[in-house]
Protein backbone atom coordinates (compact mmCIF):
# COMPACT_ATOMS: atom_id res chain seq x y z
CA UNK A 1 0.00 0.00 0.00
CA UNK A 2 1.05 3.48 -0.96
CA UNK A 3 1.55 6.79 1.84
CA UNK A 4 -0.89 7.96 -0.36
CA UNK A 5 -3.73 5.07 -0.17
CA UNK A 6 -2.81 4.44 3.46
CA UNK A 7 -3.94 8.37 4.12
CA UNK A 8 -7.15 7.74 2.10
CA UNK A 9 -7.82 4.75 3.65
CA UNK A 10 -8.21 6.71 6.99
CA UNK A 11 -10.20 9.06 5.31
CA UNK A 12 -14.44 9.11 6.32
CA UNK A 13 -17.39 10.44 4.48
CA UNK A 14 -19.56 12.11 7.14
CA UNK A 15 -23.23 13.44 6.00
CA UNK A 16 -24.16 16.96 7.67
CA UNK A 17 -27.46 16.95 8.78
CA UNK A 18 -28.27 19.93 9.24
CA UNK A 19 -25.33 22.41 7.52
CA UNK A 20 -24.16 25.78 9.21
CA UNK A 21 -21.43 27.99 8.94
CA UNK A 22 -19.08 26.80 11.25
CA UNK A 23 -15.52 27.10 12.80
CA UNK A 24 -14.46 23.96 10.99
CA UNK A 25 -15.62 25.33 7.55
CA UNK A 26 -14.13 28.69 8.38
CA UNK A 27 -10.62 27.06 8.67
CA UNK A 28 -11.04 25.04 5.97
CA UNK A 29 -11.95 27.75 3.53
CA UNK A 30 -9.49 30.44 4.80
CA UNK A 31 -7.13 28.52 2.90
CA UNK A 32 -8.41 28.09 -0.41
CA UNK A 33 -7.11 31.01 -2.32
CA UNK A 34 -8.31 33.80 -3.30
CA UNK A 35 -10.41 34.18 -6.39
CA UNK A 36 -11.64 30.06 -6.43
CA UNK A 37 -14.81 31.15 -4.54
CA UNK A 38 -17.13 34.32 -4.41
CA UNK A 39 -15.88 36.10 -1.63
CA UNK A 40 -18.99 36.80 0.83
CA UNK A 41 -18.48 37.02 4.59
CA UNK A 42 -20.60 34.22 6.81
CA UNK A 43 -22.05 34.32 10.06
CA UNK A 44 -21.20 31.34 12.44
CA UNK A 45 -24.21 29.12 12.95
CA UNK A 46 -25.70 30.32 9.25
CA UNK A 47 -27.46 27.50 7.44
CA UNK A 48 -25.85 26.76 4.29
CA UNK A 49 -28.08 25.50 1.22
CA UNK A 50 -28.09 21.81 -0.72
CA UNK A 51 -26.02 19.23 0.50
CA UNK A 52 -22.68 18.82 2.18
CA UNK A 53 -20.40 16.33 3.60
CA UNK A 54 -17.44 16.13 5.47
CA UNK A 55 -14.19 14.76 4.74
CA UNK A 56 -12.16 13.83 8.36
CA UNK A 57 -9.26 12.31 8.69
CA UNK A 58 -9.38 10.85 12.21
CA UNK A 59 -11.02 13.21 14.46
CA UNK A 60 -9.71 16.70 12.41
CA UNK A 61 -12.04 18.04 9.47
CA UNK A 62 -9.61 17.87 6.32
CA UNK A 63 -12.27 18.99 3.23
CA UNK A 64 -15.64 19.57 2.42
CA UNK A 65 -18.03 18.07 -0.35
CA UNK A 66 -21.36 19.87 -2.23
CA UNK A 67 -23.83 18.68 -4.08
CA UNK A 68 -26.82 20.17 -5.96
CA UNK A 69 -29.70 18.95 -7.42
CA UNK A 70 -30.18 20.68 -10.55
CA UNK A 71 -32.55 19.25 -13.70
CA UNK A 72 -31.26 15.83 -13.08
CA UNK A 73 -27.92 16.64 -12.63
CA UNK A 74 -25.26 17.26 -9.72
CA UNK A 75 -23.77 20.63 -9.44
CA UNK A 76 -20.41 19.33 -6.83
CA UNK A 77 -18.31 21.14 -5.44
CA UNK A 78 -14.76 19.96 -3.58
CA UNK A 79 -12.38 22.09 -0.89
CA UNK A 80 -9.42 20.61 0.91
CA UNK A 81 -7.37 22.67 3.31
CA UNK A 82 -4.42 23.38 2.84
CA UNK A 83 -2.03 20.75 4.83
CA UNK A 84 -4.01 18.24 2.95
CA UNK A 85 -3.65 18.68 -0.49
CA UNK A 86 -1.93 16.31 -2.57
CA UNK A 87 -2.62 13.37 -0.22
CA UNK A 88 -5.78 12.28 -2.46
CA UNK A 89 -8.41 13.68 0.19
CA UNK A 90 -9.15 15.49 -3.37
CA UNK A 91 -10.15 12.00 -5.45
CA UNK A 92 -11.85 10.83 -2.17
CA UNK A 93 -14.25 13.23 -1.92
CA UNK A 94 -14.63 13.43 -5.76
CA UNK A 95 -15.46 9.45 -5.93
CA UNK A 96 -17.98 9.52 -2.97
CA UNK A 97 -19.81 12.52 -4.82
CA UNK A 98 -19.79 10.41 -7.94
CA UNK A 99 -21.11 7.97 -6.28
CA UNK A 100 -24.03 9.96 -4.31
CA UNK A 101 -25.18 11.20 -7.47
CA UNK A 102 -25.37 7.93 -9.52
CA UNK A 103 -27.55 6.30 -6.02
CA UNK A 104 -30.34 9.21 -6.66
CA UNK A 105 -30.06 8.47 -10.26
CA UNK A 106 -28.95 11.84 -11.84
CA UNK A 107 -27.36 11.71 -15.17
CA UNK A 108 -24.32 14.12 -14.33
CA UNK A 109 -22.29 15.63 -11.63
CA UNK A 110 -21.18 19.10 -13.12
CA UNK A 111 -17.98 21.56 -11.75
CA UNK A 112 -17.53 25.49 -13.19
CA UNK A 113 -14.09 26.63 -12.91
CA UNK A 114 -14.23 29.88 -12.65
CA UNK A 115 -12.44 32.83 -14.69
CA UNK A 116 -10.78 34.11 -11.74
CA UNK A 117 -8.90 30.65 -10.41
CA UNK A 118 -5.35 31.39 -10.00
CA UNK A 119 -4.85 27.88 -10.91
CA UNK A 120 -7.50 27.29 -13.56
CA UNK A 121 -5.60 25.07 -16.22
CA UNK A 122 -4.79 23.20 -13.51
CA UNK A 123 -8.01 22.30 -11.79
CA UNK A 124 -9.20 22.01 -15.84
CA UNK A 125 -6.55 18.99 -16.48
CA UNK A 126 -7.35 17.42 -12.68
CA UNK A 127 -10.69 17.08 -13.91
CA UNK A 128 -10.23 16.32 -17.37
CA UNK A 129 -7.99 13.36 -16.02
CA UNK A 130 -10.57 12.13 -13.89
CA UNK A 131 -12.76 11.63 -17.09
CA UNK A 132 -14.67 14.59 -17.28
CA UNK A 133 -15.47 16.71 -20.78
CA UNK A 134 -14.93 20.45 -20.48
CA UNK A 135 -17.28 22.69 -22.37
CA UNK A 136 -17.28 26.40 -23.50
CA UNK A 137 -18.51 28.32 -21.10
CA UNK A 138 -15.82 26.22 -18.24
CA UNK A 139 -18.14 23.44 -17.03
CA UNK A 140 -16.37 20.14 -16.54
CA UNK A 141 -18.80 17.49 -17.11
CA UNK A 142 -19.15 14.07 -16.28
CA UNK A 143 -21.45 11.25 -16.70
CA UNK A 144 -22.31 8.97 -13.67
CA UNK A 145 -26.00 7.75 -13.67
CA UNK A 146 -26.10 4.97 -16.55
CA UNK A 147 -23.54 2.37 -14.91
CA UNK A 148 -24.12 0.11 -18.22
CA UNK A 149 -21.90 2.60 -20.36
CA UNK A 150 -18.30 1.87 -20.53
CA UNK A 151 -17.03 5.38 -21.24
CA UNK A 152 -17.13 7.46 -18.60
CA UNK A 153 -18.59 5.27 -16.15
CA UNK A 154 -17.94 3.22 -12.96
CA UNK A 155 -15.47 0.34 -13.13
CA UNK A 156 -14.74 -2.27 -9.71
CA UNK A 157 -17.39 -0.42 -7.80
CA UNK A 158 -15.72 3.25 -8.40
CA UNK A 159 -16.21 6.36 -10.25
CA UNK A 160 -14.42 5.56 -13.91
CA UNK A 161 -11.63 7.70 -15.68
CA UNK A 162 -13.11 7.08 -19.39
CA UNK A 163 -13.85 10.46 -20.65
CA UNK A 164 -17.58 11.74 -20.21
CA UNK A 165 -19.87 11.80 -22.89
CA UNK A 166 -21.06 15.12 -23.10
CA UNK A 167 -25.13 16.31 -22.55
CA UNK A 168 -26.95 17.92 -25.35
CA UNK A 169 -27.06 21.26 -25.92
CA UNK A 170 -30.51 21.80 -24.79
CA UNK A 171 -29.75 19.87 -21.71
CA UNK A 172 -26.86 22.02 -20.92
CA UNK A 173 -29.20 25.21 -21.42
CA UNK A 174 -31.84 23.84 -19.02
CA UNK A 175 -28.93 23.32 -16.34
CA UNK A 176 -27.58 27.29 -17.46
CA UNK A 177 -31.35 28.33 -16.80
CA UNK A 178 -31.74 26.47 -13.14
CA UNK A 179 -28.67 27.60 -12.19
CA UNK A 180 -29.20 31.62 -12.75
CA UNK A 181 -32.81 30.80 -11.24
CA UNK A 182 -30.90 29.73 -8.34
CA UNK A 183 -28.71 32.59 -7.69
CA UNK A 184 -31.00 34.86 -8.69
CA UNK A 185 -33.57 33.99 -5.70
CA UNK A 186 -33.14 35.49 -2.20
CA UNK A 187 -31.42 33.92 0.68
CA UNK A 188 -34.11 32.90 3.76
CA UNK A 189 -32.50 32.03 6.97
CA UNK A 190 -35.65 30.13 7.67
CA UNK A 191 -35.21 27.78 4.97
CA UNK A 192 -35.53 24.34 5.36
CA UNK A 193 -31.81 22.32 6.38
CA UNK A 194 -29.79 21.82 3.37
CA UNK A 195 -32.52 23.21 0.69
CA UNK A 196 -31.94 26.88 0.56
CA UNK A 197 -31.14 28.38 -2.58
CA UNK A 198 -27.67 29.80 -2.27
CA UNK A 199 -24.56 27.45 -2.34
CA UNK A 200 -21.41 27.69 -0.09
CA UNK A 201 -20.80 31.73 0.05
CA UNK A 202 -23.05 32.35 -3.03
CA UNK A 203 -20.43 31.58 -4.63
CA UNK A 204 -19.85 28.91 -8.54
CA UNK A 205 -18.64 25.80 -7.89
CA UNK A 206 -14.74 25.08 -9.00
CA UNK A 207 -12.35 23.69 -5.90
CA UNK A 208 -9.01 23.73 -5.21
CA UNK A 209 -5.91 21.94 -6.94
CA UNK A 210 -2.86 21.27 -5.69
CA UNK A 211 -0.95 21.85 -8.96
CA UNK A 212 1.64 19.10 -7.24
CA UNK A 213 0.10 15.74 -8.19
CA UNK A 214 -2.67 17.57 -9.55
CA UNK A 215 -4.44 16.63 -6.46
CA UNK A 216 -6.93 18.30 -4.24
Amino acid sequence: MTDTEARTARLTWVKDADPRWDADRERVFATVPEGVFRAEARTPGERLSSDWWRVVDGERVVGYGWLDDVWGDAEILLAVEEPARGTGAGEFALARLEDEAAARGLNYVVNVVRDTHPDRATVTEWFLAHGFTRTEDGAMWKRVGDRTRGIGQHQDGRPGTGKAELPDEAHRARYAAARERAAARPYADDAPAGGSDLGPGHEESGGYVDPENHRF
